[in-house]
């Protein structure tokens, strides 16, 4: 270069990377609807596995067992005669008498 004479600048600047253009990008993707298929379209095994039928046996024999346990032996004071004969008969018992409660034990 000649002395004195004055390189004149290009419009160009040396662009020097800022910190955030050397970042890679990490803005989340926009949410996508939830695919039309649900259910996978192969099943892994059975819906029930073994220790669900073991759990709903043992629940229902507590439940049975808790329940012949309470159970009353014959009919009980209160309602339980007079209902049993207005059932027998379909007849109302007595205000209000629980007409739907006689008609199903008639026909039973």
């Amino acid at each position: 270069m000649a002395k004195g004479k004055r390189i004149k600048p290009s419009g160009k600047k040396k662009s020097t990377p800022s910190p955030t253009e050397s970042l890679p990008d990490t803005t989340p993707e926009p949410s996508k609807p939830f695919p039309p298929k649900v259910m996978p379209a192969k099943s892994d095994g059975p819906f029930f596995r073994r220790v669900d039928w073991t759990a709903a046996l043992v629940a229902t024999l507590v439940s049975l067992g808790v329940y012949l346990y309470t159970l009353a032996p014959d009919v009980t004071l209160e309602d339980s005669g007079e209902l049993a004969v207005g059932s027998m008969y379909a007849g109302v018992p007595h205000p209000p008498g629980y007409p739907m409660w006689t008609i199903y034990s008639w026909v039973f």
